[in-house]
C-alpha cells in the first residue's frame, strides 16, 4: 500500500471490493527485509491482513471426493463416526452423523425431562474419532478447554444429523492440535434452518500414549452415598448409571465404578478413542459434592483438560474428586483422577466446572446424599 504501482489507479479499489488488506509499508518493508536476511530453511511465508474472497472455498467440499474418500480409507470409526463430507482450507474435515435415541443407548438412557440429550461424554468423543480419522497413525493424548455450550437435543425421540468439525495445526512439542467443533441444524417455524454450535473443544494427538502415573488406590470397603440414593435424584438410566457408590477418603471424594454396565452403544464391539463412561464417572462423582454441599444439580459445561492414558483391566475403578478449593464450595472448580485397583491412572480430568439446572431437588432425596457424605469416612 502507499508506495509503487499495486497503490495506483483502481488497484487499491478492486482489492478493497475483494476484502483484501493492502500491507502498510512499516509491516511490509520490515517484513521483506527479514526474509532477506533469514538464513534459516526455505519454507513458504504469508505475511497478510484480511485475505477476504482469497480465503473462500472453490469448492464446496475443499475439493475432497466423499465417496473416493471412503472407498480408500473407510468411513470413521466408533460409536460418533459417519461419512466424510468436507475437507477444507478454513473448516478442516467435517464428518456428518447421524444418531437415533431408538437405537443408542447413550441417548435413551440420558434423558432431561424426558427428552434424549447428546452427552457431554459423547461429544468429546466425537471430537476424538474426527481427530484421529485426519490423523490415523497418532494417538489421542488429551482433550482440552471444552465448552459444552448447549444442550444437543433429540426431539420426540426422532433421529437427528450431527456434523463435527476438526483443523489441525501444530500443537508443540511434536503433538498436534485439533480445533473441534459439534454443530447442529433444525428448522424453526418461519425461520428455516438454524446453526448452532454445541460444544467446542481440542483434540492433542502425539505419536505415543504419556505413561500412566500411579497412586495410592482408596479403601474398596467404604460406605457412603449408595447407588439407589445417587439416581433417585441422577436422571440416568441404567447403560449411564455409572457410579456404584461415593464416600469421602482423605479430604476427597471417591466414586466407585459401578460394574457390569449394559453396553452403551451399538453396535457395542465397536471401539471408542477415548472411554467415555470413565469421564461420565468424574461428572457424576463430583455432582454428588455438589448435590451434598449446595443441594443443587447442575449439568457440565467446562473441562480445562482431560488427560488420556489409554485401556484399563478389568476390575474396581475410582473417580477421586479434589476440588480447587475448600471440599464445601460448590462453585470450585474441580480436578478429578481415575485410577484402577492397583492405583494406575487412566485419566485426570482437570477444571471442571458446572452450571445449575431450574428448579429444587426435593428434600427428601437431597437428604440421603448429605447424610452419607457426612457418615463416611474422612480423615
Amino acid at each position: 500500500a502507499q508506495i509503487g504501482m499495486p497503490s495506483r489507479g483502481s488497484i487499491p479499489k478492486m482489492m478493497e471490493l475483494a476484502g483484501i488488506d493492502m500491507l502498510p509499508p512499516q509491516v511490509g518493508i520490515a517484513a521483506l527485509r527479514r526474509e532477506l536476511q533469514n538464513d534459516g530453511p526455505a519454507g513458504e511465508v504469508l505475511i497478510a491482513g484480511s485475505l477476504g474472497a482469497l480465503e473462500a472455498e472453490r469448492h464446496p467440499t475443499g475439493g475432497l471426493d466423499p465417496a473416493e474418500a471412503a472407498r480408500r480409507l473407510g468411513d470413521p470409526h466408533g460409536p460418533m463416526g459417519g461419512r466424510l463430507e468436507a475437507m477444507t482450507v478454513g473448516g478442516g474435515l467435517s464428518i456428518l452423523t447421524e444418531l437415533d435415541p431408538a437405537r443408542q443407548r447413550f441417548l435413551d438412557h440420558h434423558r432431561i425431562d424426558g427428552t434424549p440429550v447428546l452427552p457431554g461424554v459423547m461429544g468429546m468423543e466425537g471430537f476424538a474419532e474426527t481427530a484421529h480419522a485426519l490423523l490415523p497413525d497418532w494417538t489421542v493424548v488429551a482433550i482440552e478447554d471444552v465448552e459444552l455450550l448447549a444442550p444437543f437435543k433429540f426431539y420426540r425421540d426422532q433421529p437427528r444429523a450431527l456434523e463435527l468439525r476438526a483443523l489441525v495445526r501444530d500443537g508443540g512439542a511434536d503433538t498436534l492440535l485439533a480445533e473441534c467443533c459439534l454443530i447442529g441444524r433444525r428448522e424453526r417455524p418461519g425461520q428455516g434452518e438454524q446453526e448452532m454450535v454445541h460444544f467446542t473443544g481440542r483434540v492433542r494427538l502425539a505419536r505415543q500414549a504419556a505413561v500412566a502415573p500411579a497412586m495410592d488406590p482408596p479403601p474398596d470397603d467404604a460406605q457412603g452415598v449408595g447407588h439407589d440414593e445417587v439416581y433417585g435424584v441422577y436422571f440416568h438410566g441404567p447403560a449411564y448409571q455409572v457410579l456404584d457408590h461415593a464416600y469421602r477418603h482423605d479430604g476427597v471424594l471417591v466414586g466407585r465404578m459401578a460394574a457390569d454396565l449394559p453396553a452403551d452403544h451399538d453396535p457395542a464391539q465397536q471401539p471408542t478413542e477415548l472411554d467415555p463412561r470413565l469421564i461420565e464417572l468424574c461428572f457424576q462423582t463430583a455432582g454428588v459434592r455438589e448435590l451434598g454441599t449446595s443441594g443443587r444439580m447442575a449439568l457440565p459445561t467446562h473441562v480445562d483438560r482431560i488427560l488420556c492414558y489409554g485401556e484399563h483391566d478389568p476390575g474396581a475403578v475410582f473417580a477421586l474428586v479434589r476440588p480447587q478449593g475448600d471440599f464445601a464450595d460448590a462453585d470450585a472448580r474441580v480436578d478429578v483422577d481415575v485410577i484402577d485397583e492397583s492405583g494406575r491412572s487412566l485419566l485426570r480430568l482437570e477444571g471442571y466446572r458446572t452450571t445449575a439446572l431450574p428448579g429444587a431437588v426435593a428434600p427428601a432425596a437431597l437428604e440421603p446424599i448429605k447424610l452419607g457424605l457426612t457418615m463416611s469416612p474422612s480423615r
